[in-house]
């Protein structure tokens, strides 16, 4: 009789099959996304290693509690169809995750988790992105195919193996059975540890600037599955957390923008490196942007709070960042009481208008404006026209602007829109029209850039001679930036960095640029204070014109980003594991990392205010407590 199990010997072979594909994955996430880890080593690959045997092993726990459960009848077909189909599902959702991510990352620069099915499961866009996907990332698609086919076609001859289940007596087939079930959740739970390991940990083994390297996608879903909770944090007592950071705001003044309109102009996925007025690195693709920079009051310090769209909306309406490892609208707080922009203009006496270009349902953003109080929705729905439809997400720009400046003419003043884009995302396709105005663009990405750019001309063009446009407001901004190429912008800084700037044609005072840190979670104030309310209300953010130096926090691939300013110079530090792992001094669009010895104050203030942030939300959204009586 052989000493181990011939049984035994199958599940293991098949393990190392699942734990050979993951390496391959990764060496192909590496080979795809290497500039966003210029420091990997070979150390990295087997920290890497460590999270494909956790990830192996939680993939694997329903096979062993059916194939290694003591049976002396393995051989059985029904047996068999069984065990092929959970191995087949074990090796369809780990390779499948982990491709995912070799595309996907570049856009989010994070390892996807739970959310991204429930995103996705919003309205059509899973179906409406099918064939743009299949169009674009076929050979992510040929790569599953052959892994999953040649798995297989090596597991179907480990089966041929006879198998000896006779041979070993139901007590020593138990004995096994104890032996690996403890093992498999030593392993799944991270080793001798109190708590289950979380994706946070993998820093204690890496570089922080690797974690997303070393992590196993198919772990981080599996690790996120189910509604995050958060736990009160006690950094402060609350009368010093007020100091530091309060979020109940009454302004008394009167607002130089009083009874005017409002309008907020959200680009899809613009970051300062394409923007030359505030790059400054010479090269540009926005030359309407550029040229309204220069007639508008800019901030070179604004950073988005999050890094996908669904994080950008409630932060900029609602003042909500995203400070847990759940997107807002997707987790469990997103039916919390809110008393956000929309509702508040509501009372104040205008009348309030959604325009998202894409299909409705989207990333539930139709539920959410109803919710938090837009009296219309104007979507793809209401375009009500198919010709103009970019195949993939919604109305082309130019189309679908042009539309809405018909819209926003028949409204009642004053009105607050907010206008959302669509045509700067993948897979970046423009009108066929202008494919040879924009041909000289080095990339897709660029060329729809330029396009979205020309778009935001157009409409310009259009309503600047319109009896309201000298009488509005407007906020233009970015949801996120997108993936890149430039190692420049794929540092911390570069991920978050993104243009804010405040345009009205009739106050030449609102013009030049300020430094101060700024984020999008400051706009809801910001806007407040510019019109007048005169209510008390709560907000995470605060008035960009009421205090000048600002600080915002985001929380982008497991790590806290903290941005403030320090004796008027913009700081960024990196949080994570309740420790500071990396200050940083901001230059323009360059980060240069200091020695945080030498630089005491500046993290302690640092810390101190984004520990306050932490506080101050996860408090507010556990006791539902983000408005504010009236």
């Amino acid at each position: 009789m052989n000493r181990i199990p011939v049984y035994l010997k199958k599940f293991v072979l098949k393990m190392g099959i699942l734990m050979l594909i993951f390496t391959l994955c990764r060496i192909a996430f590496f080979a795809f996304n290497s500039n966003y880890f210029p420091n990997v080593g070979i150390g990295d690959f087997f920290v890497g290693m460590w999270f494909d045997l956790i990830t192996t092993c939680l993939l694997f726990y329903p096979l062993i509690v059916i194939e290694l459960f003591p049976n002396r009848n393995r051989d059985r077909k029904w047996f068999r169809i069984v065990v092929n189909t959970f191995t087949f599902l074990a090796f369809f959702f780990g390779i499948f995750m982990n491709l995912v991510d070799i595309e996907y990352f570049h856009h989010t620069t994070t390892r996807s988790n739970y959310g991204l099915f429930t995103m996705l499961s919003y309205g059509d866009d899973l179906m409406n992105q099918i064939p743009s996907f299949l169009r674009d990332y076929w050979y992510i698609l040929l790569l599953f195919v052959i892994l999953l086919v040649v798995s297989f076609w090596i597991i179907r001859k480990i089966n041929r193996k006879q198998d000896d289940s006779l041979n070993w007596k139901t007590w020593q087939q138990t004995v096994i059975y104890i032996l690996f079930i403890g093992l498999f959740i030593f392993i799944g739970r991270g080793g001798f540890v109190s708590k289950p390991i979380r994706p946070t940990q993998a820093a204690k083994y890496t570089d922080v600037s690797n974690v997303q390297f070393v992590l196993n996608t198919a772990f981080t879903v599996i690790n996120s599955w189910g509604t995050v909770s958060l736990e009160e944090k006690e950094y402060f007592n609350e009368e010093t957390l007020e100091k530091i950071y309060p979020t109940t705001f009454h302004n008394m003044e009167t607002g130089q923008y009083e009874g005017q309109n409002v309008v907020i102009i959200i680009m899809e996925s613009f970051s300062v490196e394409y923007i030359g007025a505030l790059n400054e690195s010479g090269s540009t693709y926005t030359p309407f942007l550029d040229d309204l920079i220069s007639h508008s009051l800019s901030f070179t310090n604004a950073y988005a709070n999050g890094k996908k769209s669904l994080d950008a909306v409630p932060a900029i309406l609602a003042s909500v960042p995203k400070l847990m490892e759940d997107e807002y609208l997707l987790s469990n707080y997103s039916v919390n009481q809110l008393h956000a922009l929309p509702e508040i203009m509501n009372e104040m006496g205008y009348s309030s208008s959604f325009f998202h270009g894409a299909t409705n349902g989207s990333m539930n953003f139709d539920s959410f404006c109803e919710m938090i109080g837009f009296q219309n929705y104007y979507g793809r729905t209401e375009y009500n026209n198919e010709a103009d439809y970019d195949g993939t997400w919604g109305i082309y720009d130019e189309e679908f602007l042009d539309w809405t400046k018909q819209k926003m003419n028949s409204q009642k003043q004053p009105f607050f829109d907010v206008i959302f884009t669509i045509s700067n995302h993948p897979p970046y396709d423009i009108p066929k029209k202008y494919e040879d105005k924009f041909k000289n663009a080095p990339s897709k990405k660029h060329r729809a850039v330029m396009y979205a750019d020309y778009a935001l001309e157009t409409f310009f063009e259009k309503i600047k001679n319109e009896s309201w446009f000298n009488n509005t407001l407007f906020v233009l901004t970015a949801d996120h930036t997108p993936g890149t190429d430039d190692p420049l912008y794929s540092t911390d800084l570069g991920k978050v960095h993104i243009p804010l700037l405040f345009y009205h044609a009739n106050d030449s005072g609102l013009t030049g640029t300020k430094d101060r840190v700024i984020g999008q979670i400051d706009i809801m104030p910001t806007i407040l204070d510019l019109v007048g309310y005169k209510k008390p209300y709560f907000s995470f953010g605060h008035s960009a014109f009421h205090y000048q130096r600002g600080y915002t926090s985001m929380l982008i691939a497991d790590k806290y980003l903290h941005f403030g300013d320090f004796h008027g110079e913009p700081w960024m530090i990196s949080f994570q594991n309740e420790s500071i792992v990396q200050l940083s001094k901001i230059n323009n669009t360059v980060i240069e990392s200091v020695d945080i010895q030498n630089h005491q104050d500046v993290a302690l203030k640092l810390e101190q205010q984004l520990k306050a942030m932490i506080q101050a939300y996860n408090h507010a959204l556990l006791t539902n407590s983000m408005t504010v009586e009236q």
